[in-house]
């Protein structure tokens, strides 16, 4: 396999979209990073997109911890020396447990959805400041979209748990704030929104497969630059509402 020389970090990736997300990377020629919270279980994701013919390594990391984020910086820092594509896929989802939304939940939500994300990317400037096309590309929802909620609250807002919508409206804004700050390092931001996908996060009644919710991501990483649709967050090449 022809490998194109950039590097792909996506977080959260030992199963589900962040595993298919670098396994199509992976066919295209980048190189991929796995961060996983549990070694073992990104060491296995990683050997199993090897076996599939991909460059692939993985690393440990809790998102919401400073010293697992310090370390990647190095880790990539010295193995790499720079950073091409940064996918802040992580994500949890913890209020549709059957049991009342609290405090707690809402605090949790937001630290690895929206917090983590914002200090992953700002460590991890100086590294895409190194490539000639550096991207993020903040994995979101249309369950955090404002415009979305309002006209459409009828369809969607039992779905709309507070934790969870406002960690991806938050991380909306972050986008949009870091697309206009980084740009003149050179890098481009963007959200995506994957779909209803069959993961455990999505459930096995989402319409969607994983292939298919990871196509947003694969193009807004291989669109040429110049069509990089900035500071916006884009589902399957068409933008979608803030």
């Amino acid at each position: 396999m022809t490998k194109n020389g950039k590097v792909v970090l996506i977080t959260g990736a030992n199963k589900g979209l962040g595993k298919e997300i670098g396994r199509q990377l992976g066919a295209l020629g980048y190189t991929v990073v796995l961060t996983a919270r549990d070694e073992q279980a990104g060491r296995a994701a990683a050997a199993e997109l090897v076996a599939a013919g991909c460059e692939a390594y993985t690393v440990r990391l809790e998102v919401t911890n400073p010293d697992d984020i310090g370390s990647l910086v190095s880790y990539l820092d010295t193995t790499f020396g720079k950073l091409d594509v940064l996918v802040n896929n992580a994500g949890i989802s913890i209020e549709w447990d059957g049991k009342p939304t609290d405090a707690d939940k809402v605090r949790r939500t937001l630290e690895v959805n929206l917090i983590a994300p914002y200090a992953i990317t700002e460590a991890l400037v100086p590294l895409l400041s190194r490539s000639d096309d550096a991207r993020v590309i903040n994995h979101s929802s249309m369950l955090g979209s404002i415009g979305t909620a309002e006209s459409m609250w009828k369809q969607v807002g039992g779905f709309m748990a507070v934790g969870y919508s406002t960690s991806k409206a938050g991380l909306n804004m972050l986008t949009l704030i870091q697309s206009k700050t980084l740009a003149n390092k050179g890098i481009g931001v963007a959200a995506a929104h994957p779909g209803w996908v069959k993961t455990d996060l999505g459930t096995q009644a989402a319409p969607m497969e994983v292939a298919e919710g990871a196509s947003t991501v694969v193009d807004l990483v291989t669109i040429a630059r110049e069509k990089f649709p900035n500071g916006q967050l884009w589902h399957k090449g068409e933008r979608m509402p803030w």
